[in-house]
Formats: C-alpha cells, structure tokens, sequence
C-alpha cells in the first residue's frame, strides 16, 4: 500500500494549473473526465500524483464541496494492490464507502470512505493497475 495521489479542489482550474505550475515547476496531464463531469490536471511526481480536480457543468459532488468549503484539498489516495480485500476490511471495522467501487481516472477501481468516520479526510481507495 502506498500513497497514490492528492487531490486539490479549484473553482478556477485555469488559475489553478498556473500556480502549481509555477510552485512544482512543471506542466500537468490534462484529462477531462467526462464520466463525473470534471477537468483534472495531473502533476506526476517520482513516487505520487498531485491532482487540481474542478468541476464541469452539471457536475455536483465536487461543486458542492466549493460552495461548501471553497478552494481546498479534496481528497487523499491510497494504492492497493488486494482492493476488494482492503474495502471488506475497512467495511468490517466500521468504515462505511459512499461512492464505489467504480471506475476511476487512471484506476479500473477505485472507491470512497465516508469523511464521517476518518477525522473529516475523504479518503479514496485506489486499486493498483
């Protein structure tokens, strides 16, 4: 198991990207995922992903964390090679998932736990490809 990504929440994904771009020095992947409605850009790192996530018209999961919160960290990522496991474990000690298992980004599986109960962090479960 390891770290996958950290994802970034921006109303402005254009501002956004030009920040980061400026901070790591680099130039993300651009994708935009049309299955959830959002624009991501992807800055790769040796060992980790850093995403900027923003939503697209008619999308209202991300859009509603904005409103809610504004501009902020979204979400962590964890990998794991033994997925279906690791969520009937995490099932079993109480974790509760709210979205998934579903396709992911860059992942076939991936699936969210429930902010409710890890302290206020969304975490996603990211099965290793």
């Amino acid at each position: 198991m390891k770290l996958n990504h950290i994802a970034v929440a921006v109303k402005d994904f254009e501002k956004g990207i030009e920040i980061f771009e400026k901070i790591f020095g680099i130039r993300p992947e651009i994708i935009e995922f049309k299955e959830r409605k959002l624009k991501i850009g992807i800055f790769h790192f040796e060992n980790i992903m850093f995403e900027l996530i923003s939503p697209m018209e008619g999308e209202e999961v991300v859009s509603k964390f904005l409103d809610k919160r504004g501009d902020g960290i979204h979400h962590i990522a964890i990998e794991t090679e033994d997925f279906e496991n690791m969520i009937k474990d995490l099932e079993s000690e109480g974790f509760k998932v709210i979205s998934g298992p579903r396709k992911g980004v860059k992942s076939e599986r991936v699936a969210f736990l429930d902010p409710k109960s890890t302290s206020r962090v969304l975490i996603e479960i990211v099965k290793k490809e």
